[in-house]
C-alpha cells in the first residue's frame, strides 16, 4: 500500500471513530426515545396511560416539549407544539392559553374535556419556547413565548394583599370568598420566573418570583411541602379538611425544581436549608416517602420510582451521602414503570437528565443543554 492510500485509510478511520464518538455523545437521548415510543403519538399527542380515559393534559404536552428541546429533537418539538396549538388552544396559542384536559369518547372522537388553562403547564410551554428560540434560532418560538408570557401575567396572576403579585393555578376557581386564595407551591419553578424577568424586564415577573419563593419556603417550615394551601392576609398560610397539609404527587416537584436550580441562583441556599429535614429522612430510610405532612414534618408510605428519581438533583448537594447512588441502582433494576406510568416516567426523565447533566440552568434561568456545547 503506497503512502497516499495508507494516509487516506488512516484519516478515514480517524474520522469514522470521532464521528461515532460524537454520535454517542450528541445523538438521541435513549430514555427520551423510550418515552416517545410509549406515551407520544406520531402526531405529537402525549397520552397519560395511567388515566382511565387515556387523557392528554397540557402538563404532558409542556413537559414533553422541554424533553424534546434538551434532546435536540426539533422534529418532535414541532409535532408536540402543533398538536397542542390545534387541539388545546383552538388553533392559536397566541389568542388563548391551552385547555388543560383533552380526551376521546367511545367512538375515538377527541375533544376538550376541561377548557380551563393550568398555569404551571403554561409556564413550561412558554419557557421551552423561549429557550428553543435561542437554541434553534427560530423567531416564531420567540414571538409565541412572549405572547404567552404576557397572557399568563394578565390572566393567571393577581395581586394578593399581604403576598403581592402571585401566580394562581388557573384563571378561575382559586380566588375564594373572604379574601382567601388557594395556591399550589409546585406550580412555580423559580428559574422560569428569573428567566422571564431577563427576557421581559418591563413586566412583573420579579414580583411573581418573590411571592412564589415565599409560598414555597413559608409552607415548608418543617422541611416538607404541601400539595395545596390557602392564603389570606389575616391568617397567612392555612389548611382545612378539604385542603390539608399533605404533600405527594404535586409537592414532589418542589424538590425537583429546587434541585435543578443553579447553585448560585437566588433562593437556592434558602431552599436547600428548608428541605434539609426531608433530605435527612430520605437518607435515613433509603427511599423517598409517598406522603409528607407540612404542619408536623412527618412522612409515611413508600413513594413510586419516579419520586426517587425526582430527588436525585437535590440529593447531589449532599456529597457525603450514598443515598443518590443507591437510588440510581434501584431505578436501573425497576425499569418496567417507564412503559406504563406516565407521571413516574416524567419525573424520571426530569430527575435523571438533571442528575446526568444533560442540561444545566444558570442563575438567570437560561437553559443550556449538553448538545448546545458539544454537538453544534
Amino acid at each position: 500500500m503506497n503512502y497516499f492510500k495508507r494516509t487516506f485509510l488512516l484519516l478515514s478511520l480517524f474520522i469514522s471513530f470521532n464521528s461515532t464518538a460524537a454520535l454517542e455523545q450528541c445523538g438521541a437521548w435513549p430514555e427520551w426515545e423510550h418515552f416517545k415510543s410509549h406515551f407520544v403519538t406520531e402526531n405529537g399527542r402525549v397520552i397519560d396511560l395511567g388515566s382511565k380515559q387515556n387523557i392528554t393534559t397540557s402538563e404532558g404536552q409542556s413537559y414533553a416539549l422541554f424533553f424534546a428541546l434538551i434532546s435536540n429533537d426539533k422534529y418532535t418539538f414541532d409535532k408536540l407544539l402543533d398538536w397542542t396549538q390545534d387541539n388545546l388552544a383552538e388553533g392559536d396559542l397566541s389568542t388563548r392559553l391551552p385547555a388543560w384536559k383533552w380526551g376521546e369518547n367511545n367512538r375515538k372522537v377527541g375533544r376538550i374535556l376541561d377548557s380551563t388553562p393550568a398555569s404551571d403547564s403554561d409556564l413550561w410551554i412558554a419557557y421551552s419556547l423561549s429557550q428553543a428560540a435561542k437554541l434553534w434560532g427560530d423567531r416564531r418560538y420567540e414571538v409565541l413565548a412572549a405572547v404567552m408570557a404576557k397572557r399568563i401575567i394578565r390572566e393567571e396572576t393577581l395581586f394578593i394583599p399581604g403576598l403581592g403579585v402571585t401566580l394562581l393555578p388557573g384563571p378561575v376557581g382559586f380566588e375564594l370568598d373572604n379574601g382567601r386564595y388557594r395556591l399550589n407551591p409546585s406550580y412555580s419553578p423559580l428559574f422560569i420566573y428569573r428567566q422571564f424577568n431577563e427576557l421581559y424586564p418591563h413586566s412583573v415577573w420579579q414580583e411573581v418570583e418573590k411571592s412564589s419563593a415565599r409560598v414555597i419556603i413559608e409552607t415548608s417550615q418543617n422541611g416538607v411541602s404541601p400539595d395545596w394551601v390557602y392564603f389570606d392576609e389575616n391568617k397567612g398560610f392555612s389548611f382545612d379538611k378539604s385542603t390539608t397539609d399533605i404533600g405527594n404527587y404535586n409537592a414532589i416537584r418542589n424538590y425537583l425544581w429546587a434541585g435543578m436550580m443553579a447553585d448560585d441562583a437566588a433562593y437556592k441556599v434558602e431552599l436547600i436549608k428548608q428541605f434539609q429535614p426531608f433530605i435527612a429522612k430520605i437518607e435515613n430510610k433509603g427511599y423517598v416517602p409517598l406522603n409528607t405532612y407540612s404542619l408536623s414534618g412527618k412522612v409515611d408510605g413508600v413513594g413510586p420510582a419516579g419520586f426517587n428519581a425526582a430527588l436525585l438533583p437535590l440529593l447531589k448537594n449532599d456529597t457525603n451521602s450514598s443515598t443518590a447512588t443507591n437510588i440510581r441502582q434501584s431505578l436501573a433494576k425497576t425499569a418496567q414503570f417507564k412503559q406504563k406510568n406516565y407521571y413516574d416516567s416524567v419525573l424520571y426523565l426530569f430527575g435523571t437528565s438533571a442528575d446526568e447533566q444533560r442540561f444545566t440552568i444558570d442563575k438567570k434561568g437560561t437553559l443550556q443543554p449538553k448538545w448546545s456545547n458539544e454537538c453544534q
